[in-house]
């Protein structure tokens, strides 16, 4: 599917897979340091190759991912992901997360995979997503009390999101 971000650049969302491993690495390395630190709370500097084949080794089902691709002259080029993981003992419940790299955000993107996001899990059973974020991270947790979820602090600065998938 092709969207538009705010100021007119076209965009193509689609499933993940794994032949997105080289993308997601070069994507990865394209974030902040400090985007790098909300999306994972700790300092990373790359993703091993465990982590790619974790994170692009998914079924659809139990782990999805949506994928967001500039098309241009040169190519495709990844600027953002959004997933989710099934709770093991929860089978309703899913984790999510969101990225975009920091020159895309602010863009409505994140908004847009969020949504896209939600419209898989429902397909897929997925009645609930919660969430991890920093308290810092107040666009993204602006765009969530938007959707309507709860948010209520954990450990320091770190925010539990409870999102109600409506049908």
């Amino acid at each position: 599917m092709e969207i538009r971000l705010r100021d007119r650049t076209p965009v193509l969302i689609r499933l993940l897979n794994q032949d997105d491993k080289e993308e997601l690495k070069i994507g990865f390395e394209k974030l902040s340091t400090k985007s790098k630190y909300r999306r994972f709370f700790v300092p990373i500097s790359s993703l091993s190759n465990s982590q790619l084949k974790h994170l692009t080794e998914i079924d659809n089902k139990n782990h999805l991912a949506l994928c967001a691709y500039i098309v241009g002259q040169d190519g495709m080029f990844g600027i953002g992901v959004a997933r989710y993981f099934r709770v093991e003992d929860e089978p309703k419940t899913a984790e999510f997360a969101l990225t975009i790299i920091d020159e895309y955000q602010s863009q409505g993107l994140g908004t847009e995979l969020l949504n896209l996001l939600i419209q898989c899990a429902r397909k897929n059973g997925i009645r609930k997503f919660i969430g991890y974020m920093l308290a810092e991270n107040s666009s993204m947790l602006k765009i969530l009390k938007h959707l309507g979820a709860q948010i209520r602090r954990e450990d320091g600065p770190i925010q539990r999101v409870d999102l109600i998938l409506s049908s």
